[in-house]
């Protein structure tokens, strides 16, 4: 009896440990983007992916400060080989804490100061919970970047985390040649 209530408890372990492991609300290539509202520091108030309609667009989400090297490094050849492209748009997304709303004024003039006012049109702050968006964006790792290439319509077309390597990095520069390519 005993060691029929120590297997059935042990197989209930196994079991809840695969469906636990299984991320069902994971974000793959063919969904739509979730919705996140923010505020740009242009401080134009907008809602993802509704902003990026009619655009291919690449996001990079970022839960910690210290991801920005990362950024950068994706950032950097996308902005040289598509900011000229009217079809092109690139959003940098920090996810902040709601516990951090009610100084989301100075966090978001602290980012006005330090980044090139050409670019405020390119960084949305999001206040807010998180763990849906840990869920959405299967987050292991907080010091990781999050990019999703979107097509004109908000659908995923690529996913990466963290900084690029020459095999991501080449195969997210030609998807979105091949998007702005398409009407």
């Amino acid at each position: 009896m005993i060691k029929s209530i120590a297997i059935a408890l042990l197989l209930g372990i196994v079991i809840i440990s695969q469906v636990t492991a299984q991320n069902p609300n994971k974000l793959k290539s063919g969904d739509l983007f979730p919705e996140i509202k923010g505020e740009l520091l242009s401080s134009k108030m907008i809602s993802l992916p509704d902003h990026c309609k009619g655009k291919v667009s690449v996001l990079i989400i970022a839960f910690k400060r210290g991801t920005q090297p990362q950024i950068d490094e994706w950032t950097k050849p996308l902005m040289k080989e598509f900011s000229i492209h009217s079809d092109f748009r690139f959003i940098e997304v920090p996810m902040i804490s709601n516990l951090y709303n009610w100084m989301s004024h100075y966090i978001d003039n602290g980012m006005r100061s330090g980044i090139a006012e050409s670019m405020h049109k390119n960084v949305m702050t999001y206040y807010g919970p998180l763990g849906s968006y840990f869920d959405y964006f299967d987050v292991q790792d907080k010091k990781l970047c999050y990019l999703f290439l979107l097509d004109k319509e908000g659908i995923i077309q690529f996913i990466a985390k963290g900084e690029p390597n020459p095999d991501n990095l080449s195969d997210l520069l030609q998807k979105i040649k091949i998007l702005l390519e398409t009407v």
